[in-house]
């Protein structure tokens, strides 16, 4: 009796185990890797193009895989935090740590961002400089473990490794999903030094699936479910310091419940109609114009300001930072 009870309880130990591994876990994006996976992804050019108009008459540019770097990361801070000193001195770079964490040197995304130092709330939004593309213009998904993942149903948990300096400021991480609804993860506070994993656990999230309300859901021609970053926001509290605050991003990872399986069906749906590629066609044409729009914008800009008109070393220097705050 002693010997069934025992091997009772190491099989509900064994099921609790379990628990941990219902969701899939994803990285979505490490930027020791990210412009490598941008250079190779296929989506962005390698030159601006001549800007011909297009049948909506709008200059037809490239983004680039320069574009994308890291260091063209734009800080965005709240309207009433918007000053002139506030902008210049809030940026991006891409930094080499000296690999104490993580085995090996890796590169991260760090932000400089300067608060106003008046005593209200402020927040400041990291991100891309164009919203990252979901779809190819053949249809498949685009940045795939890189800005993006698909198939994705419910969240279990979103985790970002993050390097704090003891500022007692909120990070909250922004995803867009299918449906192009944005939906925010607060991580916590960055009131610690060094490296740390800050993780948000579903609290609606049922592992036992005889508790779970399941339904059956139409399938084709809908289109996969994705979810894909937004940006990263660090709010500032009035009551807190301000002006310099520096941050450094390594990851982050996902882990989630599969929205679909995907078995083999003896009708391939997609091959005969090919709904979901016309769909996804569409969008990527709309979200090409929204870029070239903004990029004509940018590029116009450019040419005015003054300081892209030097040849100097030191000049060219000015102008790289002049495009990096039209951006914002």
């Amino acid at each position: 009796m002693k010997q069934i009870r025992h091997l009772f309880l190491a099989a509900l130990l064994a099921l609790g185990s379990l628990t941990s591994i219902f969701a899939v876990e994803k990285t979505l994006i490490d930027f020791n890797t990210y412009e490598e996976k941008v250079a190779s992804d296929g989506y962005f050019a390698q030159d601006r193009g001549d800007g011909k108009l297009d049948e909506s008459m709008i200059p037809q540019y490239n983004i680039t895989v320069d574009d994308m770097k890291i260091d063209k990361w734009v800080v965005e801070l709240n309207s009433s935090a918007q000053s002139i000193k506030n902008k210049i001195y809030s940026i991006t770079r891409s930094v080499k740590t000296k690999g104490l964490v993580g085995g090996s040197p890796r590169t991260v995304l760090g932000a400089r961002v300067h608060f106003p130092q008046w005593p209200f709330s402020a927040y400041a939004k990291i991100h891309p400089p164009f919203e990252f593309p979901t779809y190819k213009k053949d249809g498949s998904f685009a940045g795939v473990e890189n800005g993006l993942l698909e198939n994705v149903g419910q969240v279990y948990q979103l985790s970002v490794e993050v390097n704090g300096r003891n500022y007692n400021n909120a990070l909250i991480v922004t995803l867009k999903n299918e449906f192009d609804e944005e939906e925010e993860y607060f991580m916590g506070y960055l009131f610690f030094q060094g490296w740390r994993r800050m993780i948000w656990k579903n609290p609606n999230y049922i592992d036992n699936v005889d508790m779970r309300e399941i339904m059956r859901l139409p399938l084709y021609p809908k289109s996969i479910p994705y979810k894909k970053l937004v940006n990263f926001i660090v709010y500032r509290p009035g009551d807190q310091w301000g002006g310099d605050f520096v941050i450094y991003i390594a990851n982050v990872k996902v882990a989630f419940d599969l929205a679909i399986l995907e078995e083999e069906e003896d009708i391939d749906d997609e091959s005969v109609w090919k709904i979901i590629q016309d769909q996804a066609k569409e969008k990527q044409a709309r979200e090409s114009k929204i870029n070239a729009e903004l990029l004509d914008l940018r590029t116009r800009e450019l040419k005015k300001i003054h300081a892209s008109k030097h040849d100097t070393g030191e000049g060219k220097q000015s102008g790289g930072e002049g495009a990096n705050q039209t951006q914002q």
